[in-house]
């Protein structure tokens, strides 16, 4: 069985979405990534699992993959009819593949400095400066 754990408000939405496009029967399973408790994120269950702790994390079996970006391509392997992923076209993979690769190296690291530091991280160590920084660095993506 395949099973997703993840947050509606984090890159687990990616893997939600394709498994929906790909017509897959998964289990979902929401992962509270407050404070700890049975089911969070910081719980030594779901830590088995992630040691890292974030979302998303899919199963299918004996197999755990904890990035989107992985996920999203098993997905597409498992289910080739679903179009997720160029096939059989060396050129359009590569440009797939190129634009994934700006996506999360480029375009979404400015993006992820911005939000640790407006919400996800404790006020304590936020650095409302580096936002400035983080900003200039998007728009000239």
């Amino acid at each position: 069985m395949t099973i997703l754990y993840g947050n509606g408000q984090s890159r687990s939405f990616r893997a939600l979405w394709a498994l929906e496009e790909a017509n897959m029967r998964y289990e979902y399973k929401h992962v509270d990534l407050g404070l700890g408790g049975e089911g969070s994120a910081p719980d030594k269950k779901y830590l088995s699992l992630n040691s890292q702790g974030k979302v998303p994390v899919l199963t299918d079996g004996d197999l755990v993959l904890t990035e989107s970006a992985a996920i999203l391509n098993y997905i597409a392997a498992l289910k080739p009819s679903s179009h997720l992923v160029p096939e059989n076209d060396p050129a359009l993979r590569a440009r797939y593949d190129q634009i994934s690769f700006f996506v999360l190296s480029e375009l979404e690291q400015p993006l992820w400095t911005s939000g640790k530091h407006r919400f996800a991280l404790p006020e304590k160590v936020r650095v409302l400066a580096v936002l400035d920084t983080a900003h200039w660095d998007l728009a000239r993506q």
